[in-house]
Formats: structure tokens, C-alpha cells, sequence
């Protein structure tokens, strides 16, 4: 059966996604509650250093991109991460990938909700608590579930109306807030913090850019993703790292103390301009979590798709509504874990979290690179990455360096979310075992 057919009473996903449907999708995903609330919690711990946690962050990640880059362009499935692992690795580190990534988006979920629900609060403090809080944030819940079940060319629409939005509002706040700029503010003037403190404030930027994988995840929806999905992540990975620049330029170069809000672009659009200037920018800041939000609900039933698929979760989780052609089953599920931890968790409490749970997927994914390149028999890539063998095994070790120094605390509980998953992937096997 060719990729377009399909057989009588098993609806399947359609290839409806561009490369610019991609590229829009990335950049919803980056250009999130990573660059609105990076320049405050960065500025806490790295001081007037942290223009340069945002390039040693950029540097890090070119390496880790450039695997990326390579992966996607050998295969064409749903999955991204999951599928290369699955390709390369047996198959508990395979779901290991799928798992983890499909439950730190959750956590990013809430993280967005709860950041949203912070940038309203300070005109309508009612939403800081009790039903108001719960009502917006189950409004959140409805409103994205309603676009995402009813078809991918909706989620794709409203994904690049939403991206039109964040790139007019960076662009705009640049241009409001470069005149304002103080220059010595810019420099680093004291001594650099400690090594544990910059790789802790080096992943506050790693989880904004996270989530660069998505395009991957969807590639089972692109309509030439072998070319496609590289090309859309070396791309947005740029204009993700502009924008961070922009947006910390004009934070520092503006606020006399960064790190004394969870709103910094909002109180800096209140010292330049007042009410109206605080006002604009929480509406631009709106668009930009909902923008993100989305990106997160659109992907992450994709990764419970791929798991069924290979029969690794239950076989529910993979059907395919007839009329919309979308896993409605795992689209369900999904925003139902993202908006309930919003409902129990705060504004940036899960943000270590869910980049460790990244982190190890990430990980896991360049060794599935690594037996990859050395296979004869395994997909070609259309981008040819130089010596990925190479590339593949220092960036694992780079990035277990960062897990293990940065996020220390989280990996007690990452083992305890892990070990939760392998009980639902053993008891789906022994399901399948004993089924006729």
C-alpha cells in the first residue's frame, strides 16, 4: 500500500503541512514563556553575565541541533525522537524518548498557562486565585482542545496567525524600547557567577528552546518532511535566538533591576510608556503564550500515537477520528494532564523539571545517531551532517555534563516519571501477550 492510500475503515493522518506550517509550529514552540520570563530568572542568577548565558545556550545547542538536523531528514514518521530511537535502540529506550517528551510537554503546558494567568493578573488581580484562576485556565483548556481534535489545517491556521502576532510584537517591543536602552547596563562589570549557577542559568534558556523536536513529532503530517523538517528547524532556531537577543536587550538595557518581576517585559513597557505601554505589551505577551500553548497541544497526542502504533501504550490511544483525521483519544488525554497540573502547579515550578526530562531524550537521541551513522543499512539523511559519529557522542556526553551539574535535584523525580511509564509500557505488553 503506497503512503497515500488507505484502507477501508482505518482513517489516517493527511500530509497537509508546508514548510512554513513547520517553521510556524517551531517558532510557537520557542518563542514562548522561555523568552518572556528567561531575562528575569537569567538576570537573577547570572547578573549583568547574561548576555553571555545566552551565547554559551546558543552555542551548546548548535551541536545538539545539527544531530537533530540529520535525524529528521532520514525518516518521515510520526514520532520524531521516539522513531529515531526506535530505529537504532531496543525498545525501552525508544519509549523512554516518547514517554518523557510527551509528559515535559505537559509540564510546559501548565507552565505557559500559569504564566499567562500571571501577565493578566496585574490588570484583573481576581484571576490570581479561586474560580476566576480556574475558570481561564480551563477556558485555555476547552478553547485548544476544540482547534487541535477538529483537524491539523485548523492547528496549522491558527499556529501562523499566531506566529504573524509574536514576530509584530518582538519587532514592535524592539523598536519602542531600543532609544531607551542605558549601554552600561550591558556590561559585564562583575566577577561571572559560579559554574553550577551559569549551567543553572543555562537551562533556563535550553527549556525555551525546547521544544524544537516538534517538528519532528509531526512529521507524519508533512507533506515532504525528509527536506522539510531540517530545513524548518535550522531556521527557526535562528529567529528563536534573535528574538531572546532582542527581548533581554531591551529588559536589561531598560529595568533597573531585571529580576525583580516575573513580568519584566511588561514593566518594562510600563517605565517607557505607562498603563498603555504595560497594557500593549501584555497583549503582545498573550499571544505569545497562546501561541505556545498551542504548539504543545498540536504535538503531543503525536507522541501517545507513536507509542500505540508500535504497541507500546494501549492500542486507544492511536485511533483516528473518521471526520477530522486527528488522534482524538490522545488529544483528550493530553490536554487533560497539561491543564489539570496547571490547576496544581505554579508559574515556573515545573520548569527544571520538564528540562531534564528533555534533556535525557535528547541525550538518548544523539546515541541513536551515533549506531545510526555506523549502520549500512539504515535511512540516508538528505542533510549531511560531517562526521556524525563524532558530533553524536560529544554532544551526549555535553549534555549529560549539563544534566548531571544542572539539574541534580530533578532526577529523582524524572526516575520516579520514568518508572510510572515502564509500568504502563510492561503492562501493555503483557496485555498483548495474553491477547489471542
Amino acid at each position: 500500500m503506497s503512503e497515500g492510500e488507505e484502507l477501508p475503515g482505518e482513517p489516517r493522518l493527511i500530509r497537509a503541512l508546508r514548510r512554513r506550517d513547520l517553521v510556524g509550529l517551531l517558532l510557537n514552540a520557542m518563542m514562548g514563556a522561555g523568552m518572556l520570563a528567561a531575562p528575569a530568572k537569567v538576570y537573577g542568577l547570572a547578573g549583568d553575565w547574561s548576555f553571555a548565558v545566552l551565547a554559551v545556550s546558543a552555542l551548546v545547542l548548535i551541536p545538539l541541533i545539527l544531530c537533530f538536523a540529520d535525524l529528521g531528514s532520514r525518516f518521515s514518521e510520526t514520532g520524531g525522537p521516539y522513531v529515531y530511537a526506535r530505529q537504532a535502540l531496543p525498545p525501552v529506550f525508544a519509549f523512554a524518548v516518547g514517554w518523557l517528551l510527551w509528559f515535559s510537554q505537559a509540564l510546559s503546558a501548565a507552565t505557559l498557562s500559569n504564566l499567562l494567568v500571571s501577565y493578566l493578573s496585574g490588570f484583573v488581580p481576581a484571576l490570581q486565585s479561586g474560580w476566576p484562576r480556574l475558570a481561564l485556565i480551563g477556558a485555555l483548556g476547552v478553547g485548544f482542545t476544540t482547534i487541535v481534535l477538529t483537524g491539523i489545517r485548523r492547528s496549522a491556521g491558527a499556529s501562523n496567525l499566531l506566529i504573524v502576532l509574536k514576530v509584530g510584537f518582538v519587532l514592535g517591543f524592539l523598536a519602542a524600547g531600543l532609544a531607551f536602552v542605558q549601554p552600561e547596563r550591558l556590561l559585564a562589570a562583575s566577577a561571572p557567577p559560579p559554574p553550577v549557577t551559569l549551567i543553572q542559568a543555562v537551562l533556563i534558556y535550553l527549556f525555551a528552546y525546547s521544544g524544537f523536536e516538534r517538528g519532528a513529532v509531526m512529521a507524519g503530517e508533512a507533506r515532504d518532511p525528509r527536506r522539510d523538517v531540517p530545513q524548518a528547524l535550522l531556521g527557526s532556531v535562528a529567529a528563536a535566538t534573535l528574538a531572546y537577543g532582542a527581548v533581554l536587550l531591551i529588559c536589561v538595557g531598560v529595568l533597573a533591576a531585571p529580576a525583580a518581576t516575573d513580568r519584566p517585559l511588561a514593566e518594562a513597557g510600563r517605565q517607557l510608556f505607562g498603563v498603555p505601554g504595560a497594557v500593549a505589551v501584555t497583549v503582545g505577551a498573550g499571544a505569545v503564550i497562546l501561541g505556545t500553548i498551542l504548539g504543545i497541544i498540536v504535538s503531543m497526542p503525536r507522541m501517545l500515537l507513536a507509542l500505540s502504533e508500535q504497541g507500546q501504550l494501549p492500542a486507544a490511544l492511536g485511533h483516528i477520528h473518521p471526520r477530522w483525521r486527528t488522534p482524538w483519544v490522545a488529544i483528550l488525554l493530553s490536554s487533560a494532564l497539561s491543564f489539570g497540573f496547571a490547576v496544581f502547579s505554579d508559574v515556573l515550578g515545573a520548569l527544571t523539571f520538564a528540562t531534564a526530562t528533555r534533556l535525557v531524550a535528547y541525550i538518548i537521541c544523539c546515541i541513536a545517531l551515533f549506531q545510526l551513522s555506523r549502520r549500512p543499512d539504515a535511512p540516508q539523511p538528505q542533510f549531511r551532517l560531517r562526521a556524525p559519529a563524532v558530533v553524536s557522542v560529544a554532544t551526549a556526553v555535553l549534555f549529560t555534563g549539563i544534566l548531571l551539574l544542572g539539574a541534580t535535584k530533578e532526577l529523582p523525580p524524572l526516575l520516579v516519571v520514568l518508572a510510572i511509564g515502564l509500568a504502563g509500557f510492561g503492562a501493555t505488553r503483557w496485555a498483548a501477550r495474553r491477547a489471542p
